[in-house]
């Protein structure tokens, strides 16, 4: 076994283990709104998938901030969806 010569913090939460690919990719909703029944039917969940992340430049409108009107860099994450029928 190899072992660290100095001292050294760990790298990475331990509440992320194990690190391997999932069994199921399918994700699952952990809690729904309360149902009105008062309101009409309306859809309340929708999945999609994380397809990927990309980034955008956008005009900051800002008053009072260092970058206001001024584009700037921002990362944006892309979700795959099934189309809604």
């Amino acid at each position: 076994m190899s072992h660290r010569k100095f001292e050294a913090p760990r790298h990475g939460s331990l509440g992320f283990l194990p690190r391997k690919r999932t069994k199921k990719h399918r994700g699952h909703m952990r809690a729904f709104p309360v149902d009105d029944a008062t309101k009409e039917c309306h859809l309340t969940a929708f999945m999609g998938y994380k397809a990927g992340m990309t980034h955008v430049m956008r005009k900051m409108d800002r008053p009072g901030s260092l970058t206001h009107k001024k584009e700037v860099c921002e990362a944006v994450t892309i979700v795959e969806t099934p189309p809604i029928v």
